[in-house]
C-alpha cells in the first residue's frame, strides 16, 4: 500500500514540477509578446488576440503533457 502512495507522492511531484516550468514559460511570453506588441504599436484587438493564443496553447501542451494515460515513451495519447 505504501508503495503505491510513493508513486502517487512522485507523479504528484513531477505533474507540480511541469506546471511550475509551464507557468514560467507562460509569464515570459506573455511580457515578450506585450512587448513586441506595445514597440510594433499592433493596437489592443491584435495584442488580446496574442495573449488569448498564448493561454490556449498554454493549456493545450498542459493537458496533453500531464495525461496520465499517455505513454511517456512516445507521448502518443491512448484516447
Amino acid at each position: 500500500m505504501s508503495e503505491a502512495n510513493n508513486n502517487q507522492e512522485i507523479k504528484t511531484t513531477r505533474r507540480s514540477k511541469l506546471h511550475r516550468k509551464l507557468d514560467a514559460v507562460g509569464c515570459a511570453l506573455f511580457f515578450i509578446w506585450m512587448g513586441i506588441a506595445i514597440l510594433a504599436n499592433v493596437g489592443w484587438g491584435i495584442g488580446l488576440i496574442g495573449v488569448g493564443l498564448i493561454i490556449i496553447g498554454l493549456m493545450v501542451v498542459r493537458e496533453y503533457w500531464s495525461n496520465p494515460a499517455c505513454n511517456q515513451a512516445t507521448k502518443t495519447c491512448c484516447r
